[in-house]
């Protein structure tokens, strides 16, 4: 079966392409390509465990609402430093969480290895059994402070 060669045959039809792409392109960006935005405010803070700042502690937000309905929003986390500071979202390029009430939860890696386990053993990591709440304003919250015990809530 010989193929077909799709040529422009003239100067005016190339024209009328070029413009009828660049129409597109410019209603495909004003239309909003990225889908909504959502107004996020920053959350920050730290953790111990044992009275001692704790590295590589994930503090995981879940939000307590039906939907949100934009991306992972209902999700935000972020990772404790050596100091023990976290800035929810820092990892995922969005910082903060949407305003709203969420379940805090916390799983402390023992290292970056494939093999890196809860060194919490879950006992703070299910959203089930979590007695930690956050209502996130619309100013956001900055300086939390968590202090867990190495061996589980009391």
């Amino acid at each position: 079966m010989p193929l077909t060669r799709f040529s422009i045959n003239s100067t005016s039809e190339s024209h009328r392409i070029f413009w009828l792409v660049s129409v597109l392109a410019v209603l495909g960006v004003a239309n909003g390509c990225g889908g909504p935005t959502v107004k996020r405010y920053p959350i920050s803070g730290t953790v111990s465990v044992d009275g001692k700042p704790a590295e590589r502690v994930m503090v995981q937000l879940t939000s307590t609402a039906t939907s949100t309905g934009f991306n992972n929003d209902a999700y935000p986390s972020g990772y404790t430093d050596i100091a023990g500071k976290f800035v929810i979202g820092k990892e995922q390029g969005a910082l903060g969480a949407v305003e709203g009430e969420y379940i805090v939860t916390f799983t402390w890696i023992s290292g970056p290895e494939l093999e890196a386990y809860d060194k919490l053993k879950g006992a703070y990591s299910l959203v089930a059994k979590s007695k930690e709440r956050l209502k996130v304003p619309a100013d956001g919250l900055k300086n939390l402070e968590y202090k867990l015990n190495g061996t589980g809530p009391k």
